[in-house]
């Protein structure tokens, strides 16, 4: 066979193979983040529709069409059932066919449920005729009597995969489509490249076949300035970007999938809370003059806690890919502490709390960025204030240390347990839930002071103690 052919078949093997390799990985991790993605929001669903169910309060005729209208008004597949596997509710069903639904404590996701927590599982159903993914958890505690479904043990969410299938097939079309057409256009370079190619073919065929097999550490010697010499060139940077792209997707998948999980559940708790006051006002309570203002006014702080969020995401997202650049500079720290007190006095007034300063550090000058620093401040201040009973001090204060100050923001407050000490710094970690989102957290705070601090060579310490106070501090250098 001659050197042109072998190189041309060569090349095309090469791409070939990198081309498949490549395709089976993006069209394998894209199906498994859409799975698992799913299963993320089932589950979100799933705590929401037990919320739902918890706080129903309805008579006892509109229980049952409550619920249902509810999961047909979400699009969601729901069904509860109790410990002996009997179907007590079925989204699709009305309530007098429920007898005729076949006994379900043999499924694998509620077998699961049962001995597990949660149970997963895919199949075919007969009745659509689709493939099916069914997520099942099992219940804590029992709903209250006034619910009507305190028999419930297991609740269930389904959801077909024709969606999920449908995108993967266009996906592995188009990557099918972008694959002949590399492979054609690795054809016509490899006939032209091919006849100019004689005695470096057979370094040139030894490493093809290593990056085949999957070796990307080898680069291809460039000893000429003519179209082989190019031609290694741009394997060598086709390969390291090659590296770098299988790098970066493995972390942006992890962190992707982290973010999305986070975002997704964040999000939707304000939004399920506006989305249920404004059906409430839809269906009457807006002619109500005692209830229309409060549920709107609620509505309305929902939607302030959003924009919040979502400033808070604009802000951690600058800070970690490095958008955003600090300015650092000389500044007398009291005057800043004095003047951020003032700005925060009324904030505490409304609270009831006693907002103080202690200065220790006279008119000492600090190096840092003043804005990222304020704030900082503002954060722990503001948080020290929220989770502060009404009559309680906070306190801000200055200790002078090695060429450097100490400033400390201490409260007398709820406190941390010790437990939650090592996560508070992390993205949405939040102590207590249902408080944090009350006094308008956002659960980013603590993560943008902990970026913000340590981009100035310090680190913030913690120390609290559950039901007495929280003590916050960090040292910048003078």
């Amino acid at each position: 066979m001659k050197i042109q052919s072998k190189l041309t078949l060569s090349l095309l093997a090469l791409s070939a193979g990198v081309l498949l390799a490549a395709g089976i990985f993006s069209a394998l991790t894209l199906e498994t983040y859409f799975r698992s993605r799913i299963i993320s929001e089932l589950e979100t669903q799933a705590q929401q529709i037990e919320f739902v169910i918890r706080t129903m309060s309805v008579s006892d005729t509109d229980r049952y069409n409550h619920l249902q209208q509810f999961a047909h008004t979400a699009n969601l597949h729901l069904t509860l059932i109790d410990k002996s596997g009997i179907v007590i509710f079925e989204s699709d069903l009305p309530l007098e066919q429920l007898s005729a639904v076949e006994n379900h404590l043999q499924r694998s996701e509620v077998q699961d449920a049962l001995r597990k927590g949660r149970g997963i599982s895919t199949r075919h159903s007969s009745t659509v005729n689709v493939e099916m993914l069914y997520l099942a958890t099992s219940l804590t505690s029992v709903f209250p009597e006034a619910s009507g479904f305190r028999n419930a043990a297991i609740l269930r969410l389904s959801i077909p995969l024709t969606h999920v299938d449908q995108v993967m097939s266009d996906i592995r079309t188009k990557i099918l489509i972008t694959s002949i057409v590399v492979l054609i256009a690795v054809f016509i370079a490899s006939i032209v490249i091919s006849k100019r190619v004689s005695r470096p073919i057979s370094e040139m065929t030894s490493i093809a076949d290593l990056i085949r097999s999957g070796n990307l550490d080898r680069r291809i010697a460039v000893r000429s300035h003519d179209e082989l010499g190019e031609l290694g060139k741009t394997l060598n940077s086709m390969i390291d970007k090659l590296n770098d792209d299988i790098s970066k997707l493995k972390k942006l998948e992890r962190v992707r999938s982290e973010f999305l999980g986070n975002v997704s559940h964040e999000l939707r708790t304000p939004i399920f809370a506006i989305q249920g006051m404004l059906e409430t006002l839809l269906q009457g309570a807006i002619d109500d003059k005692e209830v229309n203002r409060d549920f709107i006014g609620r509505a309305l702080r929902n939607t302030q806690n959003l924009n919040h969020l979502l400033g808070d995401l604009i802000e951690i997202s600058r800070i970690e890919s490095g958008d955003m650049k600090m300015s650092f500079r000389y500044f007398v720290l009291q005057e800043f502490l004095e003047q951020l007190i003032t700005e925060m006095q009324p904030l505490a007034q409304q609270k009831g709390v006693s907002l103080t300063l202690t200065d220790a550090v006279s008119n000492s000058e600090v190096l840092g960025d003043k804005e990222r620093l304020k704030q900082v401040m503002v954060n722990l201040i503001d948080n020290a204030i929220k989770y502060t009973k009404t009559g309680g001090k906070v306190n801000i204060s200055t200790i002078p240390v090695d060429k450097a100050v100490k400033i400390t923001v201490q409260d007398s407050g709820v406190g941390i347990s010790e437990e939650h000490l090592p996560r508070i710094f992390e993205r949405f970690y939040r102590v207590d839930k249902e408080r944090s989102r009350e006094a308008g957290g956002t659960g980013l705070g603590l993560a943008i002071v902990k970026h913000i601090v340590e981009a100035h060579g310090s680190k913030v310490e913690v120390e609290s103690e559950a039901g007495k106070s929280s003590t916050f501090s960090f040292i910048l250098k003078t």
